[in-house]
């Protein structure tokens, strides 16, 4: 059966969709610098070059009609978004059952190429939803609840409150939406009017491809014209398949979903280990403390092919001496004195058919080394007080914030167990260093806001947005996420300013202002146009700054220092001791680089 898809170019809604397709062409890297231009100012640019006139506009509305917060971290009000009652009438309503008719091929369509598609009420209220359920944002999760509000007056300028402002097809694309939570995203709406032009419903697709905008219109202008002229496609899903093949949509890149927030460089590391587990293929895992090592372990196991088998985790350089080989390898009844009756099993045992990750194996005693050793060659050991080997199937994870090379040349470290461990190394670079940092931060912000239940939303100021930007956090994400929980669990009132942050954190960002050069005053860190914003100093110095603020502000308690800089207490041991210091922090003589 010839299905004819070539609707005449005279047909108006055809013409208005074309007609939004062609100002698409307008420059897109151009709107990254408008907003943040706007963040900064509080106001639209003027210039035009920078983004498309329909941009500058919807803006214009958001800051002066609406009076809406801007920023990384605006927290709409609840109340304006939360779910209220869709009323629809007849036409809608057959809108809507129309919609459901070409849901079986359009939903499978929709799914594949990563899109999702509504039916809005004429004042925005959600009414239906298909596709793409399960686009990797909380906020887009409310959003996607029946009769939850797409007002532009309420999410700031998007494809389809906007096309329900204007009365005309309209899309937006990154950081051309107002509210910075929309940036990953693409929406496109178009209004359906009756006869005499009153707006009856909003049909928009969202999708997180930056890439597909033609195809999205395409798409949509099928169903619009589908709804306006109720043909009989609408009814002939061979005729739909048909239709659908002439739409050049990119699939969707299809990943496992292991949690919010994972960058593309991460995803690469996390697949790269996945590989290295089938072939059972020993992995070192490599970074400063608090990059999130343990964490990264925990992803590459919920990936791997060993994501339903056991998960052990040992901190080497917390093991006793005397109890090495009883919690390695576990023991049999009446081993030695004080045993259990029945034994008990060592962690190789418990990790058998799973994973064995071997924590800060660079601090682990020289006689556990050997021990170690002697099972990975093997794959077999004995328990205390037993007499036969038992064979164990067990991939192990080594993580380390130590250079194991560095301490193999210094006799520290055994050379034939760093060949051992060092299958394949992988090296996580320090929050400084990642080229996505303040994206980075942004989420780690936003789920940490989105975990507090309180009755009035946070509002965060500008100053302490920056400070945390261009803090270089030597302590990495764990110092990140324990500097934003403990601002917002001890913050005095609803707006966040400088005086809610810690005093240690604020304290550590004086310090290294102090030994940092400067440009006309101000710290280079602060004045870089780089987007990791670090400062001019060297690793070790991070690490020794970082040392003598936690010994400071723990008053010489080591444990206390241990457990503020994420390290064992024999680890900072050696760290004072290798800087030169007192147990307060002080008594360097000199600096060491």
């Amino acid at each position: 059966m010839a299905i004819d898809y070539n609707i005449p170019h005279n047909v108006k809604i055809i013409q208005d969709v074309l007609l939004v397709r062609h100002t698409l062409a307008f420059e897109v890297d151009h709107p990254v610098l408008a907003w943040q231009w706007m963040n900064q100012s509080r106001s639209v640019p003027e210039r035009g070059e920078w983004v498309r006139p329909e941009v500058t506009e919807a803006w214009k509305r958001c800051l002066e009609d609406y009076h809406l917060p801007l920023g990384n971290y605006a927290h709409w009000e609840p109340n304006k978004i939360t779910r209220h009652t869709a009323n629809t009438d007849k036409q809608v309503s057959n809108i809507e059952d129309l919609i459901k008719q070409l849901s079986h091929n359009f939903t499978v369509f929709l799914q594949e190429a990563g899109v999702m598609m509504v039916l809005t009420t004429a004042d925005g209220r959600l009414l239906t939803v298909t596709g793409e359920k399960h686009l990797p944002s909380t906020f887009m999760t409310q959003l996607f609840r029946q009769g939850a509000s797409w007002q532009e007056s309420v999410l700031g300028n998007n494809g389809i409150g906007t096309a329900l402002k204007l009365k005309q097809p309209v899309a937006f694309q990154g950081m051309e939406h107002f509210l910075s939570v929309l940036h990953p995203f693409t929406t496109v709406g178009y209004p359906l009017l009756d006869d005499t032009g009153n707006l009856l419903a909003i049909i928009g697709l969202v999708s997180n491809q930056q890439d597909c905008m033609n195809a999205l219109f395409a798409f949509l202008h099928l169903i619009c014209v589908l709804v306006h002229t109720n043909l009989p496609l609408a009814q002939n899903k061979i005729a739909q398949e048909r239709v659908l093949e002439k739409i050049q949509f990119k699939s969707a890149k299809k990943t496992p979903t292991l949690e919010s927030g994972i960058s593309p460089a991460l995803e690469l590391l996390i697949q790269k280990a996945v590989k290295l587990q089938a072939y059972k293929i020993p992995i070192l895992i490599t970074g400063e403390s608090g990059v999130g090592k343990d964490h990264f372990v925990n992803l590459l196991k919920q990936a791997g092919p060993r994501k339903d088998a056991p998960f052990i985790a040992i901190n080497c350089a917390s093991i006793p001496r005397d109890l090495i080989e009883s919690e390695l390898f576990g023991y049999e009844s009446g081993s030695f004195t004080g045993a259990r009756s029945n034994g008990k099993p060592g962690k190789f045992m418990l990790a058998d058919k799973g994973i064995l990750f071997l924590d800060e194996i660079g601090d682990m005693s020289f006689d556990l080394q050997s021990t170690l050793l002697r099972v990975l060659e093997t794959s077999e050991f004995t328990p205390v007080g037993g007499s036969s080997p038992v064979r164990v199937d067990v991939q192990v994870v080594a993580a380390t914030n130590v250079n194991l090379m560095e301490a193999v040349e210094t006799g520290r470290f055994r050379r034939d167990l760093y060949y051992r461990l060092n299958g394949a190394q992988i090296h996580l670079p320090s929050l400084r260093e990642m080229p996505d940092k303040k994206a980075l931060i942004h989420h780690i912000l936003q789920r940490e806001l989105d975990m507090i239940a309180v009755a009035e939303p946070f509002e965060i100021c500008p100053e302490v947005i920056s400070l945390i930007e261009q803090h270089p956090w030597p302590g990495n994400i764990r110092q990140l996420i324990n500097v934003i929980r403990a601002t917002l669990y001890t913050a005095s009132g609803v707006l966040i300013t400088t005086q809610d942050l810690p005093l240690d954190f604020m304290a550590e960002f004086k310090l290294i202002a102090e030994n940092c050069s400067t440009i006309d005053g101000v710290p280079a860190f602060m004045t870089t146009p780089s987007d990791n914003d670090m400062p001019m100093m060297s690793l070790s110095n991070w690490e020794l700054q970082g040392i003598k603020i936690a010994l400071k502000e723990s008053d010489g308690n080591i444990s206390l220092a241990a457990k503020t800089l994420g390290i064992t207490r024999s680890t900072l041991y050696k760290k004072i001791e290798h800087f030169r210091l007192d147990k307060t922090g002080t008594g360097l003589v000199l600096p060491v680089y």
